[in-house]
């Protein structure tokens, strides 16, 4: 198999768990090491693949997700561009309050945890699992259960193969970026899920159409940073033609200019 996709690839990420509901269950519930049992139902509340947008943007393609009366937004990102610490509070946030209707009571708000898988390092320490809870400064009491938050950075994740370790083995599979590598999860692993997410990710790089949706993304992706560079570019080229205006209606000489233009 040619040009292998990666499930670290947001669409192949999002195809792999919305197309097989009870691997999503099985992963929500190994690298959150929640009591999750395969009668649990899961309900994805967002199953299109790639989201229709109409300004042009490129939409999210994370995971919204109810089971048990909690809530999970999981969520690959490749890329650092655009991630911020205010972006996972905001989403986790817009999560934690959709539904919510007149009338309910804030007790009975779920807890929703948001899950960030990333492709690059964020964080300042070696761990490739960090967990987040609202807690009191000096007594670390947990104020609320209501809010989770967790980022796996693949690039921290060891590179031995961990016996037992489930939440490292889908790390490794997630970030397995080619088949020889996907293969070798496979072997090593003992645990069915993930042997059938292995599985899974090899059914979807043969799958003609979703790998046509996988290069028109990139292609759109490709073409839309290239046009921000390009107005980013032109703006700058406006803003110093419009400073170049201003010092020579001030009397400064063409080598003042030059050397100001310098400096900026």
């Amino acid at each position: 198999m040619s040009d292998f996709v990666s499930a670290s690839h947001d669409v192949m990420f999002k195809a792999l768990f919305v197309k097989h509901p009870d691997l999503l269950r099985a992963f929500i519930r190994d690298i959150l090491e929640l009591p999750l049992t395969d009668a649990d139902k899961v309900i994805v509340l967002n199953p299109e693949l790639i989201p229709e947008i109409a300004d042009g943007k490129m939409g999210r393609l994370d995971i919204h997700v109810e089971m048990v009366n909690q809530k999970f937004n999981v969520e690959m990102q490749a890329r650092q561009k655009g991630f911020s610490a205010d972006r996972i509070l905001y989403y986790w946030a817009e999560m934690f309050t959709e539904g919510i209707k007149s009338g309910t009571k804030y007790e009975d708000m779920e807890p929703t945890y948001s899950v960030n898988i990333l492709g690059f390092n964020f964080l300042n320490c070696k761990k490739y699992h960090s967990s987040y809870s609202v807690m009191e400064n000096d007594r670390h009491e947990r104020l609320s259960d209501k809010l989770s938050i967790h980022l796996f950075e693949l690039p921290k994740v060891p590179n031995e193969f961990a016996e037992g370790d489930l939440k490292q083995q889908w790390m490794e599979l997630i970030k397995a970026d080619s088949e020889e590598a996907l293969e070798m999860v496979r072997n090593n692993t003992t645990s069915p899920a993930i042997q059938q997410g292995v599985e899974a990710v090899f059914e979807l790089n043969a799958d003609t159409i979703l790998r046509e949706q996988i290069r028109a993304r990139d292609k759109a992706i490709r073409d839309y940073d290239n046009d921000m560079a390009i107005a980013k570019d032109e703006g700058r080229k406006e803003e110093r033609a419009r400073l170049v205006r201003k010092w020579r209606e001030k009397g400064k000489s063409e080598e003042e200019i030059r050397e100001l233009l310098a400096d900026i």
